[in-house]
């Protein structure tokens, strides 16, 4: 028969198993407690922000449709008015080119005050090939390759040093509207009539004829129909001797 002293181990060490299992389940409760709190706080952080569900149910994000390469011929051309690229479908008819511009803004602009943008349209006509130099901008001779002056983006070549001199030392503006305005002209011509002009065994002592509208220069035997820039008649032009 166990002593009193043996019973007493025995309940006190079944009172500290009862303890330890009690300990177990508060362990158990904690935990199964602590993983359901951040089960539901992962439930509500995934219905705040759409999963990939969500998103596969909102569809393809929208893409913006990229916009055509530019032309070769227009990289270096730049709006007449705001001065910022062009774009090759926002143009308008000038002296049988093209001018292009930025925005149809920029168009609306130009026509509404054309005197103060027509200088840097026409040079655009020039920088985009369009156009080809013949003469000199200041007097119509024959230009010297050596002699030449970068206007508005433009390698512009005279007769002499003299002529060169002259626009130089002008005003910026003043300068590009002597070149592009006063002396277009007779120092530049539709690319077709310049490479004309240009052409092997060309009489050097040709008539040259002057639209006394607008300035143009027509070299042959006899007046153009009709003035290719200013479209004035053929009664409009004057032989220049």
């Amino acid at each position: 028969m166990p002593s009193f002293q043996t019973v007493d181990k025995m309940e006190s060490l079944g009172w500290w198993r009862r303890v330890e299992r009690c300990k177990d389940m508060d362990r158990r409760s904690f935990l199964t407690t602590a993983t359901a709190v951040v089960g539901a706080a992962l439930g509500i952080a995934s219905r705040q922000s759409p999963g990939a569900e969500d998103a596969a149910a909102e569809g393809p994000a929208e893409t913006e449709t990229p916009k055509p390469a530019l032309r070769k011929d227009l990289l270096a051309a730049r709006c007449p008015v705001s001065g910022d690229r062009v774009s090759s479908e926002v143009s308008i008819d000038l002296l049988g080119g093209k001018v292009y511009f930025c925005s149809p803004d920029c168009i609306r602009t130009f026509k509404s005050n054309r005197s103060q943008y027509e200088a840097k349209a026409r040079a655009q006509l020039v920088i985009t090939g369009q156009f080809k130099q013949v003469g000199c901008p200041v007097d119509g001779k024959e230009v010297v390759p050596a002699v030449k002056a970068k206007i508005f983006g433009v390698d512009v070549r005279f007769c002499s040093a003299q002529c060169a001199k002259k626009v130089r030392q002008a005003p910026p503006d003043d300068r590009i509207e002597w070149v592009f305005v006063k002396g277009f002209g007779h120092g530049f011509a539709a690319k077709q009539e310049a490479t004309a002009a240009r052409r092997p065994g060309a009489d050097p002592d040709e008539e040259r004829w002057e639209c006394s509208v607008c300035g143009y220069v027509h070299r042959g035997s006899s007046p153009p129909g009709q003035c290719p820039q200013c479209r004035a008649k053929s009664d409009s032009f004057v032989r220049k001797a």
